[in-house]
């Protein structure tokens, strides 16, 4: 069960989609619950040709993200067609209504988080931003995300530091609880010979807690020192305003979307990504762009630094306001034989610890266990 449909670009719905891929190769059969959020108007459809998605009428979507979806219902009549039910994400009301029918109904229920686990306050934030913040670090995990959690049989973490968080915050000690980072299918997401890479790029929602207006931030300092520089973002969201503002004095590239079977080429074409998130868990981008041989320069936050390696693969930032960050970003950017060094490296990191072959391995061990 995933609130966003596998044709929607975002970390979670990403996993799910090559998980169900993956398990089909190793014949293990799954299905996809989720909501119709980009209206297709489509209530069945098959990823890959075999693996059934079933799509819920999305009523609303609670601030532009938590899709109101009755999936209740659906497991109402039909869970005990599955042997196990593999939930993505405490944040959002479709792992609510999984929560509350196994309070109901006995049935394997696993929750995967895919980070929103770590969520500080920041003085810089709008009031809408600061009231959603507040909302959820006060009402929804003390409450609803605490339910939800606690409820699961099993925990799946794609970050380390969020199930020591968890396990502290609610009082979880139980061997259910599982560290199995995100995959990459590395066939894919590899390098290509003749492209050349140019841009300083930005992938996902263009929204306060992706660090959107930090991207923004760096960029005009980074031009400030290099002209040559250019810029890609891709994605769409509540901070979109930014770039109309600079788009005249920056040579920036944006695309709302773009078809997540040709990501391969946005890395292919990037210089370096900047992942300038303040809270996030182990984000599908920088595997993907590791895979690639295209260096990652990212905040320290979240479970990024289990993959990242400073000065080995990419650069952790703690401070993307500094002076001395924008010249080791451009100290970077300037040193063809590091990018490649960087790359190689990164690739090689993601080939032995997070291929999809493993990351398949892991999970079907934990079906079997709860199936037998």
């Amino acid at each position: 069960i995933n609130p966003y449909p596998p044709e929607h670009l975002g970390g979670s719905e990403v996993f799910c989609k090559n998980l169900a891929i993956n398990l089909k190769k190793k014949n293990i059969d799954s299905e996809i619950l989720t909501s119709d959020i980009l209206k297709r108007n489509v209530k069945i459809d098959f990823l890959d040709g075999s693996i059934k998605i079933i799509y819920k009428k999305n009523y609303h979507s609670l601030w532009g993200m938590n899709p109101l979806v009755n999936t209740y219902s659906f497991l109402k009549k039909n869970f005990q067609n599955y042997d196990v039910i593999h939930v993505h994400s405490y944040l959002f009301l479709t792992s609510f209504q999984s929560a509350l029918f196994r309070k109901i109904r006995k049935f394997p229920f696993i929750l995967h988080i895919h980070g929103g686990i770590q969520t500080p306050q920041n003085l810089s934030s709008s009031l809408v931003e600061k009231f959603q913040l507040g909302f959820k670090n006060i009402f929804f995990d003390k409450w609803i995300g605490s339910f939800t959690i606690k409820t699961a049989d099993a925990l799946i973490s794609v970050s380390k530091k969020d199930l020591d968080i968890i396990e502290k915050r609610y009082n979880i000690r139980h061997n259910n609880n599982y560290y199995i980072p995100n995959g990459v299918n590395t066939e894919i997401f590899q390098k290509k010979k003749e492209t050349g890479k140019i841009f300083v790029t930005f992938i996902g929602r263009l929204s306060y807690i992706k660090g959107f207006d930090i991207y923004m931030n760096v960029i005009k300092e980074l031009y400030k020192y290099d002209k040559d520089l250019k810029f890609l973002i891709i994605g769409k969201g509540p901070l979109k305003r930014l770039i109309k503002s600079v788009q005249k004095t920056l040579p920036i590239l944006h695309s709302d979307f773009y078809p997540y079977e040709k990501m391969v080429d946005i890395y292919n074409h990037s210089k370096v990504v900047l992942i300038t998130s303040r809270f996030e868990g182990v984000p599908t981008i920088l595997l993907e762009s590791l895979a690639c041989e295209t260096p990652v320069i990212a905040s320290s936050v979240g479970g990024i630094s289990e993959v990242l390696r400073n000065d080995e693969n990419g650069l952790l930032i703690k401070d993307f306001n500094s002076k001395s960050t924008i010249s080791k970003i451009l100290d970077v950017l300037h040193d063809q034989d590091k990018l490649s060094t960087f790359g190689r490296n990164g690739r090689n990191l993601v080939l032995k610890n997070f291929s999809w072959d493993v990351i398949t391995d892991k999970i079907g061990m934990i079906y079997k266990n709860f199936i037998s």
